[in-house]
């Protein structure tokens, strides 16, 4: 009796029934399917199981997830003198028996070159036409690599692993569900291109997570790129191109006129380990922002542990808000090319021994007068470092002709100094009306926690004579006394509270009325002083690994 059950016969019948609904009802991109070849040939085999189980014929799509799970990568025929000892009758002939007691025939060089053309053209030509939705569904997981386009869907019920750079291409939209994990491989990074967008909305109870692949335990910073949103808002640089990847390559262009340009939404979500070295001795950051439009949305974002910045911004308007960025290896916030957007409620933790400046901005390098001119506008941010010894660490180094307005900003615990302006050019916006400060709060600063401002004296001046102390104290608190904020010293279980007694209660100008604005942080720093929560709670994390 025939032993269908058995795994290697049961794979073979679902492949030949595979084959049989390819032929009847046909798919998009596969015209025939060659059973001898998918017997003999397992890279073949795999390639077509994976094309079947994302295909859209609901009956293709069940047939093909059913033998992901059964599939392996041996070759299913037998050597000449191995005959099985049973072999479903039905599907004889296709296997190369014409009956019990006959031998294969033995096929020449010829015929098996002539196969073997067949599967790598085959190949070449499935790749192309499915190059849109290359994906592979693997018990759970399913990875993606290439180009996106059209409508994207990707759901929780599965983790997303990103191979290699995945471009969503323009007139596409990715859409991530609430709660979805997306883990890049080494050198893999997420990069929405100009005219694409992205819908990726969690919430507080089921962010999305976009990490690497790694284990648990074995992450770490770099383990792959990170994710890049491109947009047509007005930036100061013709013809920009994102850093980290090919110069060639056109899909890494952005900037425009349309200052209300939308790159997508990113709501209640992490970014982990990111910050690989993609191309060209550059790292991409943990998240990249360029020419974003005033219609993208950025709130509650956290970005863990990134190898180059947390955040880099170039040009645009975009607005963020509800900002956490923790562990940067290089600067956490660092912006050029002209943006003009808007923060509110923001804190940075900078760990010991890692990363430089909080924030690093700039106009643009090389041309410090070109417009439109970076000019921010920030409140309610707090900015710590765990007052490294090992490294020497700055809140601010604002340079090469960068504006901004800084309000009800607390900075902390920085070996360094707290604000570095450097640069003629970033001087004269100050009389510009184009950098301004108000509601600071400056304390523990130096390896004696009282070097609020280094002084900079013969070649060390590079700002034109500017004395930030004497510009600055005016529109500071600046000391040491403990009823100023007590810097969280764990990397793992932060702690961003702040007491009820805090000198962060007091001081603040007034916030701007606006839609985006919430005109009752009448406090200095990103967290409301006495509460017995905060806006990180429930959707955060901190591993170290």
């Amino acid at each position: 009796m025939s032993d269908v059950t058995s795994p290697r016969a049961k794979l073979v019948e679902m492949l030949w029934q595979l084959k049989k609904t390819y032929d009847k009802q046909g798919d998009k991109g596969v015209r025939y399917v060659h059973f001898n070849t998918l017997l003999n040939d397992p890279a073949y085999r795999k390639e077509l199981i994976e094309q079947a189980a994302v295909s859209t014929n609901p009956d293709i799509r069940e047939l093909g997830i059913g033998l992901l799970d059964i599939n392996t990568s041996d070759a299913l025929t037998h050597g000449r003198h191995d005959r099985p000892a049973v072999i479903n009758p039905d599907i004889a002939e296709t296997v190369g028996y014409k009956s019990s007691s006959e031998q294969p025939p033995k096929r020449s060089k010829a015929t098996l070159l002539l196969s073997a053309l067949v599967v790598i053209l085959l190949g070449v030509i499935v790749a192309a036409i499915f190059s849109k939705d290359i994906a592979q569904a693997v018990g759970g997981t399913q990875v993606v690599s290439g180009s996106l386009r059209g409508e994207q869907l990707w759901t929780k019920d599965k983790a997303w692993i990103l191979d290699g750079t995945v471009y969503v291409e323009a007139g596409a939209r990715l859409v991530i569900e609430a709660g979805t994990l997306v883990q890049g491989r080494p050198g893999s990074a997420l990069l929405v291109t100009r005219d694409a967008s992205i819908l990726a909305r969690g919430t507080a109870l089921a962010p999305i997570v976009f990490t690497s692949s790694a284990v648990a335990g074995k992450r770490q910073a770099g383990d792959w790129g990170g994710v890049v949103l491109l947009g047509n808002a007005p930036v100061n640089t013709a013809d920009a191109q994102i850093e980290g990847l090919d110069a060639g390559d056109t899909r890494g262009m952005f900037g425009g006129s349309d200052a209300s340009d939308n790159c997508g939404v990113l709501e209640y979500a992490r970014i982990e380990f990111a910050g690989y070295e993609v191309y060209a001795n550059n790292e991409l950051n943990g998240l990249t922002l360029g020419g974003c439009g005033s219609k993208t949305i950025i709130r509650n974002v956290q970005v863990h542990r990134a190898l180059d910045d947390g955040i880099e911004i170039f040009g645009g308007n975009v607005d963020l808000r509800h900002i956490l960025i923790t562990g940067a290896a290089d600067d956490s916030l660092d912006w050029d090319m002209g943006w003009t957007g808007r923060v509110q409620f923001m804190q940075i933790q900078q760990y010991a021994g890692v990363g430089d400046n909080a924030f690093e901005a700039d106009n643009r390098e090389g041309a410090y007068q070109v417009e439109p001119v970076s000019e921010p506008t920030l409140y309610n941010v707090t900015l710590q470092s765990m007052n490294s010894r090992e490294k020497y660490q700055r809140a601010m180094t604002l340079r090469r002709g960068t504006g901004g307005h800084f309000n009800n900003i607390v900075i902390a615990g920085f070996s360094g100094e707290s604000i570095d302006i450097t640069d003629i050019e970033t001087v004269a916006r100050i009389q510009e009306g184009k950098m301004s400060f108000g509601g600071l709060l400056i304390a523990d600063i130096g390896a004696d926690g009282k070097r609020f401002f280094a002084e900079e004296l013969a070649d060390q001046d590079d700002d034109g004579g500017f004395d930030e102390a004497t510009y600055l104290s005016p529109r500071a608190s600046v000391g040491v006394s403990p009823q100023f904020l007590k810097v969280t010293q764990s990397e793992t279980e932060p702690d961003f509270r702040v007491a009820s007694s805090s000198a962060a209660k007091d001081g603040a100008v007034p916030v701007p009325q606006g839609e985006f604005w919430d005109e009752a942080a009448n406090y200095r720093g990103a967290m409301r002083p006495g509460v017995s929560t905060s806006w990180t709670d429930g959707w955060t994390a901190f591993p170290a690994k």
